[in-house]
């Protein structure tokens, strides 16, 4: 799914296996995965050679940074397993993005997870996100608390937590950020799955391609991830959505709702609020997408495979595609951004808790139609408000992207004073060409100088 060009590291995804009460096994998966295991080994000990001069005549790779720097990155956090040496024998990583009290129970139903017994070299480990169930429960909680008149301002950010849509990004974001960490430093292959394989997976996989791919943190190459790791993965936008569907309608599973990407997105804009020099994009571009997941405006996002969006309803041949439309935003795009810098740094692994602890709630688009102001602002439409209001010092933004706004009014400015400058300029250079003139005039024809004086 997803390969290292430097070295063995890569990202592989997949379903549950149908383990069951029995412990049934897959000589073929057994197999399969011990050769992906033995391919990524072979991959590292080239790229070893071509970072000692040997074959490959270069050096793609880097050298380990010392254990101090990375125990520093995983924030002194499942050192064990994140900081490996030479006495440990994994080859391959399975994460199970499920609790592991889940995966136990799956298999009563035919389900499970791999014995590492019978898969070599192989560890596995469990990092409870939690299901679509959870996750819309959050989702409802979060929104209700926004969009109350009633909610109490001074236990604003406790009643937050206590919705767990924050923990469950964070977890997620975690998830992800150790995905990175074993493919770019253990130049390890990974092995992602939940229960299906097309929720957490998708989006583990995705924010993790993310952190260590600096295309897929440009436009172009967002939508790209998207289309490969939840379109073509057969993410079920239309089940977990429920477009076109109310309640009970026949052929509707209302249990089925959950607001994945919607959790997706949010986990990119973590991402972007933190580090924006490294995103081409800005958080307005994914408050649109949220949007339009929902608008029914464009069929990028309808339907629940391939085969229906392509075959079935034919929606590239009958609708807009909302990719199409998001490029031709000129302020959806982020100033900040730099491709040259973007690519030379690579990798986005920064220190774990740095990540999780600046985790916050997506004010735009939560807060969006709340009863109460979260933001400093005043609405679109109503005049500046009077002196006594505002006090002497005090200062009411109109509605607006903060840094964004800020930003491009301080352009503004700096265009506004360059123009000044240069006119100042081009007055002083008709002066001095005045002065020359008149000089020379004066050299030609002494006599009127003379006159003159």
């Amino acid at each position: 799914m997803w390969g290292s060009p430097n070295h063995g590291g890569s990202i592989w995804r997949c379903s549950q296996p149908k383990v069951g009460l029995q412990g049934n096994r897959s000589i073929e998966d057994e197999r399969y995965l011990y050769a992906i295991a033995e391919e990524a080994k072979r991959a590292n000990l080239k790229a070893d050679a071509r970072l000692a001069g040997g074959v490959g005549g270069g050096s793609n790779g880097e050298d380990r940074p010392p254990t101090e720097f990375l125990r520093m990155l995983c924030g002194r956090n499942n050192e064990s397993d994140l900081i490996m040496d030479g006495s440990n024998p994994c080859s391959l990583k399975i994460m199970d993005m499920r609790p592991k009290s889940a995966a136990m129970a799956n298999r009563t139903q035919g389900y499970g997870y791999e014995n590492t017994n019978y898969y070599r070299g192989a560890s596995i480990n469990f990092y409870g996100i939690g299901n679509i169930h959870a996750v819309r429960d959050s989702y409802q909680k979060v929104c209700a608390l926004c969009l109350s008149p009633n909610t109490s301002d001074i236990q604003w950010m406790q009643l937050v937590e206590n919705t767990n849509w924050l923990s469950m990004a964070r977890l997620i974001l975690s998830a992800s950020r150790q995905t990175a960490f074993h493919v770019h430093y253990n130049q390890l292959p990974i092995l992602l799955h939940c229960r299906h394989g097309w929720d957490r997976a998708s989006q583990v996989a995705a924010l993790s391609q993310l952190l260590l791919d600096p295309h897929y943190r440009t436009r172009e190459g967002f939508s790209t991830l998207v289309e490969k790791d939840f379109l073509s993965f057969g993410h079920p936008f239309h089940t977990r959505c429920g477009h076109g569907e109310g309640k009970n309608e026949q052929g509707g599973d209302e249990g089925q709702l959950s607001p994945i990407f919607i959790q997706f997105l949010d986990c990119i804009f973590q991402l972007v609020n933190q580090f924006p020099d490294y995103f081409e994009f800005n958080p307005r571009y994914l408050l649109l997408q949220s949007e339009h997941i929902y608008s029914w405006r464009f069929g990028t996002l309808l339907c629940d495979s391939e085969q229906e969006r392509e075959v079935v309803a034919g929606i590239r041949q009958r609708t807009y595609c909302m990719w199409e439309y998001l490029d031709s935003i000129p302020d959806l795009i982020n100033p900040m951004f730099d491709r040259a810098t973007s690519e030379k740094a690579g990798v986005l692994l920064m220190p774990l808790p740095m990540l999780l602890r600046n985790v916050t709630l997506w004010v735009d688009r939560f807060c969006m139609y709340g009863a109460k102001a979260s933001i400093p602002c005043m609405p679109h439409g109503l005049q500046y408000p009077p002196q006594y209001f505002l006090g002497n010092h005090s200062i009411v933004h109109t509605v607006g992207y903060g840094a964004e706004s800020a930003l491009r009014r301080a352009l503004e400015d700096a265009e506004m004073w360059r123009g000044t400058a240069l006119n100042a300029l081009k007055e002083v250079e008709d002066l001095r060409k005045k002065v020359s003139d008149k000089e020379k005039e004066s050299k030609e024809d002494p006599a009127a100088d003379l006159l003159s004086s």
